[in-house]
C-alpha cells in the first residue's frame, strides 16, 4: 500500500455503532401491576439496549471500511508492471563527451539513446518527465503522458561545453516532485558520468535521504564505463599583442598539459576558420605543462577569430581554445599650421614646434623614407587649405598656432566633426591672441577660456600628483613609466581663466593647467596652453615626448563610448561579458551573435555596450547588426569551454549509496534498467467498484427501512 497511515481510519468504525445506539427509538417503561413484586434488576434487563436495523449498520461499517482501504491505496502482485512515474535527468556537461568503450559513441549519445528507448516503451498510464541540465536547466518537460512531446525533447537534447553545477539541485527538485505525486512505481533516473565535483558539497553526508524516507521512490544513478586513455588538455591560448595593425605580426602563446600517466606526442595547430596556418609537434612527459608559440602576419584590416587545437586523444572536447585579434585602424592625422609655420617642401626637418610634433608622430615619414606599414600618417597643410580637406577622412585634426579660420562655416564643420567622433587638438603659440582664439573656437571649447600669456621667472615643473588631475590620460607620464619627468619644464604658457567642462590632464607644480580634455558629443577636444617650441618647454628634448604625443593621439582617435585598450572579447561558457561595440552598431534593437549556435541580445538605444550571457557552446562568434542594409566592421567574440571538466574523478557506488542514506542498488549500468520495477498494481479500480456497490446497497436499505417505518406507523 502507498499510504499505510490511512489504516488508522479503521479506528473510526466504532463511531457509527455508538451513533446507531444513541439514535435508537427509546420507549418509556410502564410498570404493570403484575410486575410490582419483581426484582428491579430484572426490570432493567428487560429494557437493555438492543441495536435496531443491524443490516443497515453493517452496510455503513462496510462502506467506511472500503473508503479507508481506498485511501490507503492497496496494491497486489501482478503479472506485469503497473503504471510508472519516472523522472529522467540527462547531464549535458562537457565531460559527457567522453567515448564509450567502443571508441565511436560518446557517453551523451549513448545515454540519450537509452532514454529514447524508455520513452518509446511507455505504456498506458505511464507518466514521465525529462530534464536536460548542466550549468543551467536547458529543457524541462514536466510530468506528462504525451510520448510525442517527450520524444521530441529527448531528440533535441544537446551537449554543452560547460559543467554540471545545477545537476544536484535538479536531482533534489525532481525528488520533491515525485514525493508529492505518491505513485506506485516511482523512480528517478540520473544519466550522467557522475563526476564527483557535481556532488562536492554533499560528498560526505546522506543529503538525499530525507527526500527518500517514507516513499517508494527508487533513485538510480546510471553509471556506464568510458574510455580511459592518454589525454592532453589545452589550457589557454591568446595572441600577444591582441591588437595590432595591418602588415604587423603577433604571436599566439598556447599552454597545454599532459594529464595522463604516460608520455604523449602532441601536435599543436593554429587555424584561421577552417584553414590550417601552422603546426608544431612535441613530446610531453606525464604531468608536464608546455607552452608553444606561433607567429602570424596580419594583412587584412578586419578583425579575425582563431582556434588553437591539439591532436586527437582520448578526450577531444578539451583540445581547443579560441582567441581573437583586433585590427587597429591606420590613423590619418591632419596637421594644420598657422602663418608662422610654412609647410616644408620635401623631407626638410626644422626646429619649430610644428616640425618637432610631425617628427614625433611619424619620424620615418618626416625624414622622407618609405614606410608602407606605417600605423599613423601625417598630412600637413596651411590653415588656408583647411576648407578644401574632407575632415571625415582623418581620425585627428591638429590646429597648431591657428587662432582664426577662413570662414565661420569652417568652425561649424569642426564642431560637427568632433561631435560625430573625431578628435581635435588645439595648440596655440606665444604669438596668438587669446581673445581671438577663444572667440574662434568657442563652440568646441565648451566653456574653456585662455587668459594672458605667463612667463614665470623660473621655469615651471610638472605636478606629479595624480589626484590633482581629473583626466587620467597622462598618468603613465607622471609615474615615470615613459622616462623621468624631473627635467621637463615649461617656461611660457597661457593662463586658463575658465575650465568650463574641461578636465585637466596636466598641470604645473603651481596648479596651472597645461593640458585639458573636453568631451564634445562622441568626440574629444584637447586644448594645450603652450606650444611644443623648445623656447617654451623642454618636453621635445625629453625621452617621454613621443609617448606623450602618441597617448594624446590615441585618446583623440577613439570616439566616446569605445575602448582603445583593455580586456579582449574572451569569455567562458555561462559567464557574463560586456561587449563594447563600434559606433556603427548603434541604433539596432538587438545584436545577433552567430557561431556554433545563434544568439540574439537586446541593445539599448544609443548604447555602446551589450551584455552577452547564457552562451554554453564554445567557439568563435561573429557579432552582426540586425539591419540588412547596414555595413559594419566584423567584431568577434571567443567563447571557451568551462574549466575542471578534463579530470575524471567519478563517484563510487558506495558514495552514491551513502548520498541516498545507505539505500542499495542506486548505481546501475544503463542496460540493467528494465528490471527496475516490481510487477505490482493498485487495487484502486476494484475497491472503487466495491465502494459503489456498498454505497448503493446502503442507500437502498435506508429507503426500504424508511418506507417500512412509515407503513407501520400508518397501520397503528
Amino acid at each position: 500500500m502507498l499510504y499505510p497511515m490511512m489504516l488508522l481510519g479503521l479506528l473510526g468504525l466504532g463511531i457509527p455503532v455508538v451513533i446507531h445506539l444513541i439514535n435508537r427509538r427509546r420507549m418509556k417503561p410502564q410498570v404493570l401491576a403484575t410486575l410490582r413484586f419483581l426484582d428491579p434488576q430484572d426490570v432493567t434487563n428487560a429494557f437493555a439496549p438492543v441495536p435496531r436495523d443491524w443490516i443497515q449498520l453493517l452496510l455503513r461499517l462496510l462502506l467506511l471500511s472500503i473508503f479507508v482501504l481506498l485511501m490507503a491505496r492497496l496494491t497486489k502482485p501482478s503479472a506485469e508492471v503497473g503504471p510508472r512515474t519516472v523522472a529522467l535527468v540527462l547531464d549535458n556537461s562537457m565531460s559527457m563527451r567522453r567515448f564509450c568503450p567502443d571508441g565511436k559513441t560518446t557517453l551523451f549519445e549513448s545515454h540519450r539513446g537509452r532514454i529514447l528507448q524508455l520513452v518509446r516503451g511507455m505504456r498506458t498510464g505511464d507518466c514521465f518527465s525529462f530534464t536536460l541540465v548542466g550549468d543551467n536547466v536547458f529543457a524541462s518537460t514536466g510530468f506528462t503522458s504525451d510520448r510525442t512531446s517527450l520524444e521530441q525533447a529527448v531528440t533535441n537534447a544537446w551537449v554543452s561545453d560547460g559543467g554540471g553545477r545545477c545537476l544536484y539541485t535538479t536531482v533534489e527538485e525532481n525528488l520533491r516532485e515525485l514525493r508529492s505525486r505518491r505513485a506506485l512505481n516511482m523512480a528517478l533516473l540520473v544519466f550522467s558520468d557522475q563526476q564527483a565535483q557535481n556532488y562536492r558539497a554533499q560528498f560526505d553526508q546522506p543529503a538525499l535521504a530525507p527526500l527518500l524516507d517514507g516513499t517508494s521512490i527508487q533513485p538510480v544513478f546510471v553509471l556506464d564505463p568510458v574510455t580511459n586513455g592518454a589525454n592532453a588538455e589545452m589550457c589557454s591560448a591568446e595572441f600577444q599583442p591582441a591588437r595590432t595593425y595591418p602588415g604587423s605580426g603577433s604571436k599566439v602563446s598556447a599552454t597545454f598539459q599532459n594529464g595522463s600517466d604516460t608520455q604523449m606526442a602532441v601536435t599543436v595547430s593554429l587555424y584561421n576558420g577552417l584553414s590550417l596556418v601552422e603546426s608544431r609537434a612535441c613530446n610531453v612527459a606525464s604531468g608536464e605543462t608546455v607552452q608553444a608559440e606561433m607567429r602570424n602576419i596580419f594583412d587584412s584590416p578586419v578583425d579575425t577569430a582563431w582556434k588553437v587545437s591539439l591532436s586527437e586523444d582520448a578526450f577531444n572536447a578539451d583540445n581547443d581554445q579560441y582567441t581573437t585579434v583586433r585590427m587597429l585602424k591606420t590613423r590619418e592625422v591632419l596637421l594644420v599650421t598657422g602663418p608662422r609655420y610654412p609647410v616644408p617642401e620635401g623631407a626638410v626637418i626644422g626646429d619649430t614646434g610644428a616640425d618637432l610634433l610631425a617628427c614625433a608622430i611619424n619620424p620615418v615619414q618626416a625624414m622622407g623614407l618609405e614606410d608602407s606599414g606605417a600605423n599613423i600618417r601625417v598630412t600637413r597643410v596651411g590653415f588656408s587649405a583647411l576648407e578644401r580637406k574632407a575632415l571625415s577622412l582623418y581620425t585627428t585634426v591638429i590646429l597648431y598656432g591657428v587662432q582664426e579660420l577662413p570662414s565661420a562655416e569652417m568652425v561649424q564643420d569642426l564642431e560637427m566633426y568632433a561631435r560625430n567622433g573625431g578628435g581635435l587638438y588645439l595648440i596655440p603659440d606665444a604669438s596668438n591672441n587669446p581673445s581671438l582664439f577663444n572667440e574662434t573656437f568657442a563652440k568646441v571649447l565648451d566653456g574653456f577660456r585662455l587668459g594672458g600669456l605667463r612667463e614665470p621667472k623660473s621655469p615651471a615643473a610638472l605636478d606629479t600628483r595624480e589626484k590633482s588631475l581629473t583626466d587620467p590620460l597622462l598618468v603613465s607620464l607622471l609615474r615615470g613609466e615613459w622616462g623621468t619627468v624631473n627635467d621637463i619644464f615649461v617656461s611660457r604658457y597661457f593662463d586658463a581663466t575658465q575650465l568650463g567642462k574641461a578636465r585637466p590632464a596636466l598641470k604645473t607644480a603651481d596648479g596651472d593647467t597645461l593640458l585639458a580634455m573636453v568631451t564634445l558629443g562622441k568626440g574629444h577636444v584637447c586644448v594645450q596652453t603652450h606650444s611644443w617650441s623648445i623656447q617654451e618647454t623642454t618636453m621635445p628634448r625629453a625621452l617621454p615626448f613621443v609617448s606623450v604625443v602618441h597617448a594624446l593621439l590615441g585618446r583623440l582617435a577613439v570616439p566616446e563610448g569605445e575602448v582603445s585598450d583593455g580586456r579582449m572579447d574572451h569569455m567562458r561558457v555561462g559567464d557574463y561579458h560586456r561587449l563594447v561595440l563600434p559606433l556603427d552598431f548603434r541604433g539596432s534593437s538587438n545584436v545577433v551573435v552567430q557561431g556554433p549556435r545563434r544568439y540574439a541580445f537586446d541593445m539599448p538605444a544609443d548604447a555602446a555596450v551589450v551584455t552577452l550571457k547564457d552562451m554554453f557552446v564554445a567557439g568563435a562568434y561573429r557579432v552582426a547588426h540586425t539591419s540588412p542594409t547596414k555595413v559594419v566592421k566584423d567584431r568577434w567574440v571567443a567563447v571557451n569551454r568551462a574549466q575542471g571538466e578534463s579530470g575524471q574523478v567519478v563517484m563510487s557506488t558506495e558514495q552514491l549509496s551513502k548520498l541516498c542514506g545507505g539505500k542499495g542498488n542506486v548505481a546501475l549500468p544503463s542496460d540493467r534498467l528494465d528490471g527496475l520495477f516490481q510487477p505490482r498494481r493498485e487495487l484502486f479500480p476494484w475497491l472503487l467498484l466495491l465502494l459503489f456497490l456498498a454505497l448503493t446497497a446502503e442507500t437502498l436499505g435506508s429507503v426500504f427501512l424508511r418506507r417500512k417505518k412509515v407503513t407501520h406507523g400508518s397501520t397503528i
